[in-house]
């Protein structure tokens, strides 16, 4: 895509370039007209002038595409530039003469104006050849900075993987810890949660692969993970979810929710003995799409239960990777609620 607008603008600075090379003729005609010269002598000087700037920014451009200097004034290119144009004038001389060999007049201006126009023709290759190099310059800058981008693309992206990777243990050990415990007292539970748990890490394979999906899609997500957690707290567990139906197309990154509510249920359960009731709010307005996780919890128990603090951090790395804003994860605690709120951008 970035070639492809490379070469549009080469092509419309190519097109301004002629366009300009004419008008500079057509008034190179009038001036020679000043002079005396027949229009057939001026249009043949006109018309040849301009062949051969065209024919020799050909070259020039050919010339850059394979060697490019590190400024733009070069002996190289000076040297190019005083050739080229002692070679243009020289046949402007030498077709001149050949073709106003009837025109005494013409022949006069042609022996008095030589390193004047070899001075205008040097000037117009200079103009050429120090535009190719700013050309070629941008063009070598943005490449550099579409390799930088890839590359921080790629990194994001291994650590978005290696963040997705991590979340999964911790989960995955709890429950099998908790199946462990239910074959023997209920295996009917135990055997609902390994089909649960296999629906889970199923789904999960194939949405790490995709960085964004709908609300829809993470609700039904979520709601195979609640599943499973229902069956080790059971009724001490309840979920109340708010979602608004005009939101459910809206975008979100995959797998976002599962370790807030998982933080939630974990220091939410913690020193109580009690049910624990987690709300989940969705809205949209079409800027931002806004989800409120809150659920109620012992501050005192909760400082006591020194976690490793991954769980939010990864999110918050994970959006910040996305969408590169450090504000779209805030958390709120009152005496005896945690919230979390995150606000994904709408595109």
């Amino acid at each position: 895509m970035v070639e492809i607008q490379q070469r549009k603008t080469q092509r419309n600075r190519f097109t301004l370039i002629v366009y300009l090379f004419l008008v500079l003729d057509i008034g190179y005609y009038f001036l020679l007209k000043s002079f005396g010269i027949s229009t057939n002598q001026a249009m043949y000087e006109v018309v040849t002038s301009f062949i051969l700037i065209l024919f020799f920014s050909f070259i020039l451009q050919r010339i850059h595409s394979f060697y490019h200097s590190r400024s733009a004034i070069s002996v190289v290119h000076l040297s190019i530039i005083i050739i080229f144009s002692f070679l243009a004038t020289l046949f402007l001389q030498e077709y001149g003469k050949w073709t106003g060999a009837s025109e005494p007049a013409y022949l006069r201006l042609l022996s008095d104006s030589f390193y004047v126009r070899w001075f205008i023709l040097f000037l117009i290759l200079f103009a050429i050849v120090n535009q190719l190099w700013i050309d070629k310059h941008i063009q070598e800058q943005n490449n550099s900075f579409e390799r930088l981008v890839e590359k921080e693309r790629q990194l994001a992206k291994a650590e978005m993987s290696n963040l997705q990777q991590q979340f999964q243990p911790h989960f995955l050990f709890n429950s099998l810890n908790s199946i462990s415990a239910l074959v023997k007292l209920q295996p009917d539970q135990a055997r609902s949660m390994i089909h649960s748990l296999s629906d889970f890490l199923r789904l999960t394979m194939q949405k790490s692969k995709d960085e964004m999906t709908t609300v829809k899609e993470e609700m039904d997500y979520l709601n195979l993970y609640l599943a499973i957690e229902k069956v080790r707290f059971g009724h001490r567990l309840n979920i109340q979810l708010s979602t608004d139906e005009s939101c459910e197309s809206a975008n979100l990154p995959a797998l976002l929710l599962q370790p807030i509510v998982e933080n939630a249920i974990k220091y939410g359960l913690y020193g109580n003995t009690g049910d624990l009731t987690i709300t989940i709010d969705v809205r949209c307005d079409g800027t931002f799409l806004t989800i409120i996780i809150s659920n109620p919890y012992d501050s005192t128990a909760t400082l006591s239960s020194k976690g490793t603090g991954f769980g939010l951090a990864s999110v918050d790395r994970k959006l910040q990777l996305l969408f590169n804003r450090s504000d779209l994860l805030q958390l709120e605690k009152t005496a005896s609620d945690f919230t979390v709120k995150l606000l994904i951008p709408q595109q």
